[in-house]
């Protein structure tokens, strides 16, 4: 066989470079007519809102019992909940500006040009996702989609009378959290085997829960909701394959490493969840 002169081969390496595109098109063609709603979404308003685990609205216990819809309250009016998990601690150190960067940041990864929108003041009465909706719509006409999320830190004791005594009507930091199961120290062992197994005063998990719904700007439609463990719309769920994983070892662990590993764990199980852009 000849071998091929450099003038052909760069030819071929052109012409398979022009060709790339036209196969990536080719192989979204399918997709975007399965899903047209999803097209031409880039502009994405964000908002965010904690919600403590031991607080709920007036008609649903905890973030995880429903979607976000356009008639829920996304801030407040809230109240003590009637029961949380006895081990669980609410944790103020994944705050609104920690918690909105993993989230815009994920967003970019996929393809959007996510903004945090200020729509309505820090310290807001009752206003519901509609009507945030139509103040961000007249301010930023632009907008192809509005994204409202609740995010619920939590870290869980090894066993529920370490927890703090005030733990159902406040949040704590980690590291005061730290001082309260391990005194006088900077760090507190995480258990790696479950929590029935784990070392009294450890930590025995430590969870950021959310519920996420994307609207269309267009008609204020759901494009895709996540409720805690419940999905709705096009999703890809491979949450397993996110850290922590449990291990045979207990090790300890300061403030910034629990941090991280909360952090970490939800900017892996997000990029499974959202959708890309497309």
């Amino acid at each position: 066989m000849r071998r091929l002169g450099l003038a052909t081969l760069g030819l071929l390496v052109v012409g398979g470079l022009l060709f790339l595109p036209s196969c990536t098109l080719l192989s979204n063609l399918g997709y975007t007519r399965q899903y047209p709603q999803y097209k031409g979404l880039r502009q994405i308003a964000v908002f965010v809102q904690h919600w403590p685990v031991y607080q709920e609205l007036p008609n649903q216990n905890d973030l995880g019992a429903d979607f976000i819809k356009k008639s829920t309250l996304f801030t407040g009016p809230w109240q003590l909940a009637g029961s949380i998990n006895p081990r669980a601690v609410d944790i103020k150190d994944i705050d609104d500006e920690v918690a909105a960067a993993l989230l815009t940041q994920v967003l970019t990864e996929k393809g959007y040009e996510p903004f945090l929108s200020g729509v309505f003041p820090a310290q807001p009465g009752p206003i519901t996702v509609e009507e945030i909706m139509a103040k961000c719509q007249a301010v930023d006409p632009w907008v192809d989609a509005f994204l409202f999320c609740f995010y619920s830190p939590v870290v869980f004791c090894a066993e529920a009378q370490a927890a703090p005594a005030d733990h159902r009507q406040r949040s704590y930091g980690l590291q005061e959290l730290i001082e309260i199961l391990n005194p006088g120290a900077t760090q507190v062992i995480w258990a790696g085997p479950r929590a029935a197994q784990a070392p009294p005063r450890s930590i025995s998990h430590a969870f950021i829960y959310v519920s996420l719904t994307m609207f269309k700007a267009l008609d204020w439609r759901p494009l895709w909701e996540i409720a805690d463990s419940q999905i709705g719309g096009r999703m890809r769920v491979k949450l397993n394959q996110c850290p922590p994983a449990p291990t045979d070892q207990n090790y300890p662990a300061d403030a910034a490493i629990i941090q991280r590993l909360m952090s970490n764990n939800l900017t892996c199980r997000l990029r499974h969840l959202i959708p890309d852009a497309f």
